[in-house]
């Protein structure tokens, strides 16, 4: 087995793993939301059509800002399948450089790039002729692959470009081309990293720590909140009268989101409960652990309340934040049921009214 053979295999492998791990939850929301699924997929493709189309600036800008992040996010979890980041190390024991490393790990970004596929697939159903009357396209297309291979060497670098891309307002070709400059800009400023040495530990200061070992958990998932928001921001500015139908799914997805942070925050208060009822603590750390989840779900709340609009179901799902909270943390195998039955409720509620 040469070293590419070694990188399929442990692609697979890897990959099958993760199917594994996130079947149960798909197979949830596919349940839930199967209704939406078509119209979700159906979207993205309208979306791209928007993009070739290019009649109107802003929707095109925010199509195209919109693909960018959710191609990050997917990337972002295929990252260390892609990169073997378990045997990382021992790579080099198989090489005698890293060119080839190099070139197996971006033959695996391009071939995970789900994306990208899209876009090559509505590129080869339009033809060359029409291709050539929408060079933004094929500068879109380009463009995913940039921000694709420079999300596996310099993640920062994409972090930056898409912030900065948020700003600009500016016809898709020079959008396209500005930001690419400011990825390639990007990747030469130095990684900030960040660290944190309380000098007095108290219950805030325990989670304030936590978050910083923990930030990508917390961006992901801010990140995801965000996405479903824009897109159906995105889609308002288009098919208005179906945004009350999305709005309160979004708010639900995000609930979802957040509230499995208590998952992984209760298992980590378990491991230092010893610890926090020796002070008599605990009790004070597990209230301090839900306040401050409850709060970033309501920070994605408003924002999708501030773009989309705000209605009595939106709101319901707020009243039920503390609820899904505590069946995550002491409930952990009811959470899906439990949440499944609340969005159930709410959209019989709401054909009902």
């Amino acid at each position: 087995m040469n070293y590419f053979q070694y990188r399929v295999h442990a692609y697979r492998y890897a990959l099958r793993e993760l199917g594994r791990q996130i079947r149960q939850f798909a197979l949830m929301i596919s349940t839930l939301f199967y209704i939406f699924l078509p119209g979700l997929i159906s979207a993205l493709f309208f979306g791209l059509g928007r993009i070739v189309q290019n009649d109107s600036m802003q929707a095109a800008n925010n199509v195209i800002w919109g693909y960018l992040l959710l191609q990050t996010l997917l990337l972002s979890v295929l990252k260390p399948i892609v990169l073997d980041s378990a045997h990382r190390r021992f790579h080099l024991s198989l090489l005698p450089n890293k060119r080839k490393q190099h070139l197996a790990d971006i033959t695996l970004v391009l071939w995970s790039h789900v994306p990208l596929w899209m876009s090559l697939v509505l590129a080869i159903s339009m033809g060359m002729e029409k291709v050539t009357r929408a060079p933004h396209l094929i500068l879109f297309i380009a463009t995913q692959v940039s921000f694709a291979i420079a999300l596996f060497y310099r993640q920062q670098g994409v972090v930056y470009a898409l912030v900065f891309a948020l700003a600009l307002q500016m016809p898709a070709t020079v959008y396209l081309i500005s930001i690419n400059m400011a990825l390639l800009l990007a990747c030469f400023i130095k990684p900030v990293s960040f660290t944190y040495q309380p000098k007095k530990m108290c219950t805030w200061v325990f989670w304030l720590l936590y978050g910083v070992s923990h930030v990508w958990s917390l961006t992901w998932r801010f990140s995801v909140s965000f996405l479903f928001i824009w897109g159906a921001f995105v889609i308002g500015h288009e098919r208005p009268e179906l945004l009350h139908w999305y709005t309160p799914m979004i708010s639900s997805i995000a609930l979802l989101l957040w509230g499995s942070l208590c998952l992984k925050t209760a298992k980590y208060l378990k491991e230092h409960r010893l610890f926090w009822l020796s002070i008599q603590q605990y009790d004070r750390a597990v209230t301090t652990q839900h306040i401050l989840i409850f709060c970033l779900y309501l920070l994605c709340w408003l924002i999708s309340v501030i773009l989309l609009n705000f209605d009595m179901y939106v709101l319901i799902t707020l009243f039920f934040a503390p609820f899904i909270q505590w069946c995550a943390a002491n409930k952990p195998k009811h959470l899906a049921i439990c949440w499944g039955v609340l969005v159930m409720a709410l959209y019989l509620l709401k054909v009902l009214a």
